[in-house]
């Protein structure tokens, strides 16, 4: 139950012991996520099922997917099949979607064995998953992927209804849903929901029930209310992040999850004239004070900072100074009472320096900057304003 990973973890004052000892850490506001989500289920009004690849876009897969289904999510998807994996290993309630394909007989009966439902789009693919659940006397569930202009992958929806006519009559089969993606550009949406109706329509005159139907991610959660059907596939959008400023207008009331701090690791003059990183990337204009991060590249960072990036010090935005390193990133702490040890913002949950600002000023998409979080970076999770949870991954 996704409630037992919440109760193994240490008691907050233990959490809160353990970040003394961090120089950088990822700080996850369970709050925020609940928020989000629900202003996901009232806008759209249907079933909502989160996109959780990638580590749960950084945020960390089993704490967020076990908050998730605290708060009654019932449908997950995922990207790998080592994800679905994981999940359905945690015992939790609720569907696990894979989109991974599957190559070797094994993966289909670890499938099957472990109901994990999968999207499936060539006869040959449903053909073996049908003969795995068949041999093991299981059911597998499917979700059948149209292509309905995206190109990517999917039975093209001239030709879905006579697959599906096939799928729906392989023994061990279930259709548990069918689902396309949109283009994220409106002119192409709206054929791409006229053909997904389409093929929805023919299912329905063939008598094949196509389980939950599945159309809209982020972009038409926020612009296509046509595209919503039963349930919507939220992932930047659950974590608070808009991917562009046409998205903050659109009336969705988002709260950012992540926050990024960091402890001050070293402190020192820098006259004016020197040089500071490498390559000499900054030249001191004054005489200064440069405050030293343990973070950088590795964590989460782009090296395209350098000179650029903004750290929130002493409730002070101060500006980023020379190269972004593997593992240092630099600030200019001239005109802050700051110490060593002392935490500050390198990516703050709004403002100048939040996700999206951050990943602006990079010359990044928000959505690598999300991808780009170091697994290796701890995240401690937070409820009501008290750590809850605190995840590490081990070298």
């Amino acid at each position: 139950m996704p409630d037992k990973y919440f109760a193994a973890q240490p008691p907050a004052e233990e959490i809160l012991q353990r970040i003394r000892g961090f120089g950088g850490w990822f700080e996850i506001d369970l709050d925020c996520l609940s928020s989000n989500l629900n202003a996901i289920r009232e806008r759209t009004g249907v079933g909502v099922m989160p996109v959780v690849k990638n580590n749960a876009y950084g945020h960390g897969l089993r704490p967020i997917c076990s908050e998730l289904v605290r708060d009654g999510v019932t449908w997950l998807m995922v990207a790998k099949l080592t994800e679905a994996l994981a999940i359905t290993s945690w015992d939790m309630p609720c569907h696990v979607v894979n989109m991974d394909m599957l190559y070797t007989a094994d993966q289909f009966y670890q499938v099957v064995e472990n109901d994990i439902t999968q999207v499936v789009y060539t006869h040959d693919l449903a053909q073996q998953l049908s003969d795995a659940a068949v041999a093991v006397g299981r059911t597998a569930g499917v979700f059948i992927k149209i292509d309905t202009g995206l190109h990517r992958v999917g039975v093209d929806h001239k030709q879905a209804i006579d697959l599906i006519r096939k799928i729906a009559a392989l023994p061990g089969i279930e259709i548990r849903g069918t689902f396309s993606t949109l283009m994220q550009d409106d002119d192409h949406d709206k054929l791409i929901v006229e053909r997904f109706q389409q093929v929805l329509n023919q299912m329905d005159q063939e008598g094949i029930d196509p389980g939950m139907r599945s159309l809209a991610s982020s972009h038409g959660i926020f612009h296509d209310p046509n595209s919503l059907f039963d349930l919507t596939r939220p992932a930047m959008a659950l974590y608070g992040i808009y991917p562009s400023a046409r998205e903050q207008g659109s009336g969705l009331a988002l709260k950012q999850v992540l926050t990024f701090k960091a402890r001050i690791e070293e402190l020192k003059p820098v006259a004016k004239g020197e040089t500071v990183t490498y390559f000499g990337r900054y030249t001191a204009s004054r005489h200064m004070q440069v405050a030293t991060l343990h973070v950088g590249f590795f964590d989460a960072l782009p090296r395209e900072l350098t000179n650029k990036g903004q750290v929130l010090a002493a409730g002070q935005l101060c500006p980023a100074i020379g190269s972004v390193s593997l593992n240092h990133y630099l600030f200019d702490a001239t005109d802050v009472d700051v110490e060593i040890g002392e935490v500050v913002e390198v990516i703050s949950k709004t403002g100048a320096n939040d996700i999206a600002s951050t990943a602006q000023t990079a010359g990044w998409m928000v959505y690598s900057l999300l991808n780009h979080l170091s697994p290796f970076v701890p995240r401690v999770y937070f409820r009501g304003g008290v750590p809850v949870a605190l995840h590490e991954v081990s070298v």
